[in-house]
């Protein structure tokens, strides 16, 4: 790859290139059906683009204003977010599981003005907590009503009006990381450091010109932002966006995409519908993979899955357990990991040769690490945020000169693989008076193909307690043989724990932990608090209980 085979500059300089470039070439494309619906190429997505920003220009006037979307993903919410940084205005996405609190809290504080309103689950729980003075203009495939104006009406109102120049350096967007103890915080990012952390990622991926890429994952997130609508912006890519769970596969094949982002869950369920297709036997389908057809029978199975174009997928948030990642080695499909904050990104990610049980790979081009004498993960590079906005507490305890604090417990082997070990504000002290962090036997247990989410608590108790979610995996056997899995693996994991540190018991929680339950927040993290207020009567029955090495099994309700 060349430079002179992609764009380069910020996004808004590499839309106009390939509005130059490839005007007629398809840029955006909704999914319906399983086949395209509307369908926007460079020279249609870019007039729609001026349009808008002179739009809103002449409805917020001021560069800088705020203005959000609340939207699932489709082609508007990239051409709103687009209109709103041409315009030199700053981008809030909205997620469309937010809570009514979070919504109103994150649209207040930030002085949203404007609110561009798709497709989106939450919108009739949270409508009754917007804050007053904000001006809704409803997308396309939204009730009229529920708005001041439609898209197409509020783009009549800015054709006269001149797009500004853009000032590269000012903030551009707000993220709203979840908070899991309390308020979310909001990320600051200009064009310039999102089109830095571009750079990273453009070079670690090796991406080429014309990739199709395939959407499905929340724009709210800066990830799905930065890895699929910055990234094949960059390279000039098709984006298909998912129109919903319903037909994820059926518009997975139609997409054929060249790079797939994911995360650990979508990866356990591919693996699972690959094996229902085999009528469940593991054993047949591995032994076929591993046969004299093997590279026919991959290719099949590459070729369900809608991945057969694939040549990069990426997985963030937690390891891929190692089984997953030996399925798709045997379907001929390398799986990388990938670690990032909102705060700074890209970190690391694995190359795929040199794999490391546990590792999020190596850091990144330009990116430097280090670790404090608390073993806390510190790191600067080219994708560093502006900081917090109207939080210069929080600054101050983040940002440190060039460096970012992640928060996050790590360790650097020899070879420069980072293994992370929890968050540093999650330690907590046993009944017995010493300290233990949760985080490494965590991702210990979800390593495993029988755990999806698990949190494990211990303030104050004789011994740690870790509540288990089990996966698809490990819901498809029996009781006994589930709870035989869960007890081998919490003795393995214990047999490599100091003493004061094993798991007494374990807590098997059968209703997964979501966002609707609110144990998980809108960005998936596990709320600590949440949990231990909805189990507190499970766990303190089953603490009282445990004695010697013997660890107690039972369920929560």
């Amino acid at each position: 790859m060349t430079d002179q085979q992609i764009a380069s500059g910020h996004v808004l300089e590499n839309i106009a290139h390939w509005r130059n470039v490839q005007s007629d070439t398809p840029w955006l494309v909704d999914m319906k059906g399983g086949q395209p619906g509307q369908t926007f190429t460079w020279a249609e997505g870019g007039a729609v683009i001026d349009k808008a920003s002179c739009a809103i220009k002449a409805t917020l006037k001021v560069a800088g204003k705020k203005a959000a979307i609340l939207s699932r993903n489709r082609a508007h919410w990239i051409l709103a977010d687009l209109s709103i940084l041409s315009a030199g205005m700053t981008t809030v996405p909205v997620f469309t599981t937010m809570r009514p609190e979070t919504f109103h809290y994150v649209l207040d504080f930030a002085g949203v003005e404007l609110l561009f309103l798709g497709e989106s689950a939450n919108w009739g729980e949270v409508k009754a907590h917007l804050p007053g003075g904000i001006t809704i203009i409803t997308l396309p495939g939204v009730d009229t009503a529920e708005g001041d104006m439609t898209w197409d009406e509020f783009l009549r109102l800015g054709d006269s009006v001149p797009t500004p120049k853009v000032d590269t350096d000012a903030v551009a967007t707000i993220i709203f990381t979840s908070g899991t103890t309390g308020k979310p915080k909001g990320v600051m990012h200009s064009l310039s450091t999102l089109e830095r952390a571009t750079d990273g990622l453009v070079e670690e991926t090796e991406s080429t010109p014309s990739w199709r890429f395939f959407s499905y994952l929340p724009l709210a997130h800066l990830a799905e932002r930065l890895v699929i609508e910055l990234h094949s912006i960059r390279v000039g890519g098709t984006i298909h966006f998912n129109e919903g769970l319903e037909s994820f596969g059926a518009d997975l094949q139609y997409a054929k995409p060249d790079y797939f982002f994911g995360v650990p869950s979508i990866w356990e369920k591919m693996v699972q519908a690959v094996l229902a297709g085999a009528g469940g036997d593991a054993a047949a389908l591995k032994a076929a993979l591993t046969g004299p057809n093997a590279a026919m029978v991959a290719a099949g199975v590459r070729e369900k899955l809608g991945l057969a174009s694939v040549k990069s997928m990426l997985s963030t948030t937690a390891p891929v357990p190692p089984a997953i990642k030996e399925w798709f080695d045997l379907f001929g499909l390398s799986l990388l990991d990938g670690y990032g904050q909102t705060e700074i990104l890209p970190i690391t990610t694995t190359s795929g040769h040199e794999p490391r049980k546990g590792s999020v790979g190596k850091a990144t081009s330009g990116v430097e690490l280090k670790l404090t004498e608390e073993g806390e993960l510190l790191v600067r590079g080219p994708g560093r945020s502006l900081g917090y906005y109207n939080a210069p507490d929080k600054n101050a305890e983040t940002f440190q000169g060039d460096w970012v604090h992640t928060g996050d417990r790590a360790f650097i082997d020899e070879d420069g693989y980072v293994f992370l070990r929890g968050r540093v504000k999650e330690t907590f002290k046993t009944g017995k008076g010493k300290y233990v962090a949760p985080g490494p036997m965590e991702t210990e247990f979800q390593q495993s193909e029988y755990v999806e989410q698990t949190c494990i608590v211990g303030h104050g108790l004789p011994q740690p307690v870790a509540l288990i979610v089990p996966s698809e995996t490990a819901r498809a056997l029996d009781a006994a043989e589930l709870e035989a899995k869960i007890m081998a693996l919490t003795m393995h994991i214990n047999e490599a724990a100091e003493k004061h540190a094993r798991i007494g018991a374990i807590l098997i929680c059968l209703e997964p932990w979501t966002i609707e339950n609110a144990i998980l927040t809108h960005t998936m993290k596990v709320r600590r608090s949440h949990v231990l207020d909805r189990f507190e009567k499970h766990i303190s029955d089953v603490a009282s209980r445990i004695s010697g090495s013997h660890v107690e099994l039972t369920y929560a309700d």
